[in-house]
């Protein structure tokens, strides 16, 4: 009983990392009693152990058997395993680069409810990651994910109603969804919360969806680029460029595409060059 309740008493949180998505112990807990219920067959205990030896948190790192143990508690039910063995084999972190397990992975992990599986599955799906691309079964997937209020899932579904994949062009609901995707507490560069931030700013200068409000949209716009999202580093650059909604003001326009080119995305380079051209004219 008492080492029933202590794994009951695990709090597991989903962090993310390059982008992708791992499990990882918040508490601290008996190793050996974690062992115990891991070779019991628990397969909770196994996904736990899984994530400590594949992060050498209280453990030694190791690889194999942090995926064997991952593996046992996916085929006893823990989707969160199913979906870590996935991250895996997309990544190739431990083992080689394998799409189609990795994409199998997702699909069971989807299926089995956990909304982050159901984002990845469907972005393989709406590409074509595996086998031909399939938009609609995708936007379906999506739209399961964003019932469960999972942010990039509301991002991309939103972005759907923008462009009319999602079955109609509905700027009212691409609204709504953005708004929902903001709630997050987390901003850090780049977040869902930034991101859905950029777009909801697209929107109110454009008043699609909502009045017309350029002041906020500015404003949104610039928080957006703030917190590194490079579509709006790249859209404030061209807004001081050409003077829309304040000031013409190159010098300004030519810090934006410099920090979009400092955080790697090369897009900014012709944009970078331009610039200097019309400065030294």
């Amino acid at each position: 009983m008492r080492s029933f309740l202590l794994l009951t008493a695990l709090i597991m949180v989903i962090i993310l990392f390059n982008n992708e998505v791992k499990s990882q112990l918040s508490i601290n807990t008996d190793i050996s009693i974690l062992k115990a219920q891991s070779d019991e067959g628990n397969p909770d205990a196994k996904f736990y152990l899984g994530t400590l030896y594949y992060s050498g948190k209280n453990l030694d790192q190791n690889f194999d058997k942090a995926i064997s143990l991952f593996q046992e508690a996916s085929d006893g039910g823990n989707v969160s395993a199913t979906f870590n063995l996935g991250i895996i084999y997309a990544k190739g972190r431990g083992v080689d680069i394998d799409e189609k397990k990795a994409f199998n992975y997702y699909k069971k992990a989807a299926f089995g409810g956990l909304p982050q599986a159901q984002y990845n599955y469907a972005l393989w799906l709406r590409e074509g990651r595996i086998g031909e691309a399939n938009t609609i079964e995708a936007i379906k997937w999506f739209k399961i994910s964003a019932n469960k209020n999972f942010d990039r899932s509301l991002i991309e579904l939103a972005k759907g109603y923008e462009s009319g994949i999602a079955g109609r062009r509905d700027y009212r609901e691409a609204v709504k969804l953005y708004r929902r995707a903001r709630t997050s507490e987390i901003r850090r560069d780049n977040s869902p919360y930034l991101q859905a931030t950029y777009h909801l700013g697209r929107l109110y200068l454009k008043g699609l969806g909502v009045s017309s409000d350029p002041k906020k949209g500015l404003k949104f716009i610039r928080e957006a680029a703030n917190g590194n999202v490079n579509a709006a580093l790249i859209e404030m650059g061209k807004i001081y460029e050409e003077g829309r909604y304040v000031g013409k003001d190159l010098n300004s326009a030519l810090d934006y595409f410099l920090e979009s080119k400092k955080r790697g995305f090369l897009d900014s380079e012709d944009d970078i060059v331009r610039i200097k051209k019309k400065l030294n004219s």
